[in-house]
């Protein structure tokens, strides 16, 4: 379908005779309403509202539950919702990873699970396989896309809908939304504030996983004071170096590292990067800005097009309690402090979530990551066809991807793969994806 594009979010198309006239009708805005002195108590008021909304017009109503506390937050208030309403217990579906996993969140679940009384489904992820089935994902999703862990998702919408769920509440666009308030860091460096900085690095560091000092200084040579950038600056490069592993050392390295220079050249790629998809210094330094322009890049719209196009090939409908209009109007009005505080992001739906949240779970600090996951699938039941993707066949790809790139990214990731860099999986699972995309459209084209 040559020139057809689709139409950005926000935006209507008008076409006359004369002209072709793209225009923006609606953007986010932060609500206008003055913030009562509670604003945990409004968040929580506006989410049980978001909730019970998204559970009108359907019998058949379950929800996701990781452990984490998006999800967990959602089913535990429209499990008392059901309650309140004399209603069947709340079906939910879990992913339940082998014990001992990192990826294991057994533990969150049933402190949930003990709580509130659900009607629980346990999908146990054995000898995951990221490719499985891929072709048929690429079917559905009419192309590439980025999201490495969708099959798993479809796993969960798959149980759903055999178990005749129409309608699949979803914690997707808790950390967007209520935000983890990153910009807050930003806020408070650029104000000049820097003992209150140093407590909530220190505290966010623990989350994280950061060196606070490593934090610290980076925050210190973008706001500090000018006679002490440079100073700053090496001592900061000293500490770093000393503490960031050897794959996260290598300078320089990036997003457009993994493209085709030439390819990036003709199609201006790093020009309309920083054009659409770049935050800028003077929107990052503000809290509210950087949450609007989050709420506004183009992974929202992308991710609900993946999820939706996922969730209706097993009959599904997810919904997105996070994403009401009001909600986000209030998430983007509030203080950076109500989004973090001692280093606890999304810091109001916490203290919303008093006496309904388990504390274990209310309280977490840590955010399952699962590209260990994801390394050790591809690894263990695609190594033949990776080798065939990137190695055999790797000139399907090489006018598109950087190839000797994708090449060493690979190597690494096979020589160390308990210790694989995020960027080398990521170059890994796209330059794969792209792979066996092109490969499909490659048989569909060939003549009979």
């Amino acid at each position: 379908y040559s020139d057809i594009f689709s139409l950005p979010a926000r935006h209507s198309l008008t076409v006359t005779a004369q002209k072709v006239v793209l225009r923006r009708y609606w953007q986010i805005e932060p609500s206008a309403r003055p913030l009562r002195s509670d604003a945990a108590e409004e968040f929580a008021h506006l989410f049980a509202q978001s909730v019970r909304n998204r559970m009108r017009g359907s019998q058949s109503i379950g929800a996701m539950l990781s452990g984490g506390l998006d999800s967990s937050s959602i089913a535990c208030v429209a499990g008392l919702q059901n309650a309140a309403q004399r209603k069947p217990k709340l079906p939910t579906f879990s992913l339940i990873f082998e014990k001992g996993s990192p990826m294991d969140e057994r533990a969150f679940i049933d402190a949930v699970l003990d709580q509130q009384k659900t009607d629980p489904t346990l999908i146990p992820v054995g000898n995951y396989a990221p490719f499985a089935e891929f072709e048929r994902v690429l079917e559905e999703q009419e192309g590439t896309f980025l999201a490495p862990g969708l099959t798993l998702t479809r796993g969960i919408y798959r149980t759903a809908g055999a178990k005749g769920i129409k309608v699949l509440l979803d914690g997707h666009g808790g950390d967007e939304v209520v935000s983890q308030g990153h910009g807050h860091l930003h806020e408070l460096a650029n104000g000049g504030r820097w003992l209150d900085l140093w407590r909530e690095v220190r505290s966010a560091s623990n989350t994280y996983g950061d060196s606070t000092l490593g934090l610290y200084f980076q925050f210190l040579t973008l706001y500090g004071p000018a006679w002490r950038i440079t100073k700053a600056r090496q001592l900061a490069n000293r500490i770093l170096n000393r503490i960031r592993k050897p794959t996260q050392m290598r300078r320089g390295r990036g997003w457009r590292d993994l493209i085709n220079p030439d390819l990036a050249r003709r199609t201006e790629l790093v020009q309309r990067f920083h054009r659409a998809g770049y935050m800028p210094p003077g929107i990052q330094a503000s809290d509210a800005l950087s949450h609007r322009w989050i709420l506004s890049n183009g992974y929202v719209p992308h991710s609900f097009e993946v999820l939706d196009k996922a969730a209706a090939n097993f009959g599904v409908e997810p919904r997105y309690p996070f994403w009401d209009k009001p909600l986000v109007e209030f998430c983007l009005a509030l203080p950076g402090e109500e989004k973090l505080s001692h280093g606890f992001g999304r810091y109001v739906l916490r203290r919303a979530m008093e006496g309904i949240l388990p504390a274990a779970v209310q309280w977490r600090r840590d955010k399952i990551d699962f590209t260990a996951n994801l390394v050790n699938g591809m690894v263990r039941n695609h190594r033949d066809l990776l080798e065939q993707l990137l190695v055999s066949d790797a000139g399907r790809i090489a006018p598109y991807v950087n190839l000797p790139q994708v090449s060493a990214a690979y190597a690494r990731l096979l020589s160390q793969p308990d210790q694989a860099a995020p960027l080398d999986v990521q170059y890994v699972w796209r330059s794969a994806s792209l792979s066996l995309w092109l490969r499909q459209v490659q048989y569909a084209g060939s003549p009979a």
